[in-house]
């Protein structure tokens, strides 16, 4: 585990990508919350789900996520995740990557976001 060095309880643990089946996403979720209450995790979050995977996991009868990853970005807003965070108490954290630099990033809305930043 870890090269021998774990020590628990781990701060946080994140579950990465919603991209399975339903019973799959709640069955991984749920064995983190059982780690969660055992004391071996402090917190449990999710990286990448959309609204419909959060819910989910609450109509399982699970706790929301400590908190949920997401690439955040001015185009990227996720507004109803956003939302969906905010009613279940949970923190939104933005991902560690993003093409809003590079040739392959978008194109579209540059200049209302420069226009925005620049305002007084």
């Amino acid at each position: 585990v870890l090269l021998g060095i774990w020590q628990p309880p781990l701060d946080l643990v994140m579950l990465h990508s919603p991209l399975t089946d339903r019973n799959r996403r709640i069955s991984s979720y749920g064995a983190l919350c059982d780690l969660q209450d055992r004391g071996k995790i402090g917190a449990v979050g999710v990286c990448h789900f959309g609204v419909t995977p959060l819910q989910e996991l609450v109509e399982a009868g699970l706790p929301p996520p400590s908190v949920i990853q997401l690439e955040l970005s001015p185009f990227h807003q996720h507004l109803e995740i956003a939302e969906w965070a905010q009613t279940h108490n949970c923190v939104l954290s933005c991902s560690a990557w993003s093409r809003l630099s590079s040739t392959s990033g978008p194109t579209q809305g540059w200049d209302t976001l420069s226009q925005k930043v620049a305002a007084p």
